[in-house]
């Protein structure tokens, strides 16, 4: 019998927010600070210069800050099966209406333990328990960073199985 390799994806879940959104801001002060030199000084270019370097090596500790921070989940499909019983079993059907409805949280809560399969934190493994770990997970998490899952979960339990004819070409 011949093995499938199911897809795999990291996930990067960033801890320190707050540092996340103060280096967005340095990022953004940094663009603004950088002038067009036309019709400066070499006194100016130079002070600006200085400006913007600082300002670069605020953004660098930053970025340190957040790498040391970022959880980063390796994901794995599942199979078929497994797949299909955590969606039929987070899925509902209005009986007025006939709309399915998927209750998104659930499905993380069902799918997840079992298709994470690596959890490291700046290059270091981490004690998390996968079964016992993601409820509190999914609980800490923002909107965005649970799409962003929902979106990993989806890609990699309805992966491309067919090879595009245009990659032939």
């Amino acid at each position: 019998m011949f093995e499938i390799k199911r897809p795999t994806k990291t996930v990067d879940i960033v801890t320190d927010l707050d540092t996340l959104a103060q280096a967005v801001d340095l990022k953004q002060q940094i663009d603004d600070a950088t002038p067009n030199t036309a019709g400066m000084t070499d006194a100016e270019i130079c002070a600006a210069k200085k400006a913007t370097d600082k300002l670069r090596r605020e953004l660098k500790t930053k970025l340190k800050t957040i790498d040391e921070s970022t959880v980063t989940l390796t994901l794995r499909g599942l199979g078929s099966s497994q797949w299909n019983q955590i969606v039929l079993a987070t899925t509902t059907v209005d009986q007025k209406t006939g709309k399915q409805e998927r209750d998104i949280n659930r499905l993380l809560t069902e799918a997840l333990p079992a298709m994470i399969v690596n959890t490291e934190q700046h290059g270091e493994p981490v004690e998390f328990d996968p079964a016992a770990d993601v409820p509190a997970l999914l609980e800490a998490i923002v909107d965005t960073q649970t799409v962003e899952l929902l979106v990993a979960v989806q890609q990699l339990n309805t992966p491309q199985v067919e090879v595009p004819k245009a990659l032939r070409e």
